[in-house]
């Protein structure tokens, strides 16, 4: 049901006069300017009549405001019927947990548990067997007194020998022993192996200086193998001297600053 005092923006107890002045104001802003039609304009203006309508005259505005009582009434029933409703499902959830609990503990504290006494270890005395035992008394031993004995250290006298005359004094009888003189071992110098010389691979005698012919660039690329998806090794300018080595099908391989490498046979000219 629509509230025909908010859309006249004015309160349920207001007079005639401020109603009419509400529509007055609302009327002057809903209209479209010029010639435009706008239908949210249209179709609040029209709300904005209506209300006005319904609310100006005194019968059909005590009946308008008897039937939104009821249905404000109807609206306000409905929801505090709503949360009463939730608050009462969250009581009983709560009552049912709590009663669920207490038959829990009740099941739970009627049974007696059993208890288990410890068990205590047996005590064996050892059998006495009936021996006569002796006394035995220990014998007294006399300590004997302690003395300090210090050793006294006697001078030794030495005595002068005359070693000049055991040199020059010889000894008879005693003939020196003759110890056979061993050869020093030969040494056998190891063989020597002449090594032969390296062969040098023949040199061959097509080889021949030209000029290089570059392509639109300017540039040939000296090639690592006879391949273009090989690497490249340098970038030779065009018209650059080099030394050719060896001929093939597609590639010549050539020599340039001191780098061995492949060219596209057509930059080769001629020698």
């Amino acid at each position: 049901m629509k509230d025909f005092y908010y859309i006249l923006g004015t309160e349920r107890d207001c007079t005639p006069q401020e109603l009419n002045s509400a529509y007055r104001k609302l009327a002057r802003k809903l209209q479209p300017p010029g010639q435009e039609q706008d239908d949210f304009l249209d179709s609040h203006f029209r709300e904005v009549t209506e209300a006005f309508e319904i609310l100006s005259d005194p019968v059909r505005r005590r009946k308008y405001d008897m039937a939104y009582k009821k249905h404000y009434q109807r609206r306000l029933y409905y929801f505090k019927l709503k949360h009463l409703n939730i608050a009462v499902t969250l009581s009983l959830i709560l009552l049912t947990g709590l009663f669920g609990m207490y038959v829990y503990r009740s099941m739970n504290g009627g049974k007696k548990k059993a208890v288990v006494k410890p068990v205590a270890a047996e005590v064996v005395k050892p059998k006495y067997r009936h021996k006569k035992h002796r006394l035995v008394t220990a014998k007294p031993i006399a300590k004997k007194a302690f003395i300090a004995h210090v050793d006294t250290i006697k001078p030794v006298a030495v005595k002068q020998v005359n070693t000049s005359a055991m040199v020059s004094m010889p000894v008879p009888g005693v003939a020196k022993p003759n110890v056979p003189v061993k050869p020093a071992p030969e040494i056998i110098p190891p063989p020597t192996i002449a090594r032969q010389a390296d062969k040098q691979p023949p040199v061959d005698d097509n080889t021949y200086t030209t000029y290089l012919k570059a392509n639109m660039t300017g540039v040939v690329s000296l090639h690592e193998q006879a391949s273009y998806r090989s690497a490249v090794l340098a970038n030779i300018p065009g018209n650059a001297k080099v030394q050719v080595l060896e001929k093939g099908a597609g590639f010549y391989k050539v020599a340039f600053n001191n780098q061995t490498g492949y060219v596209p046979k057509w930059t080769i000219g001629e020698p």
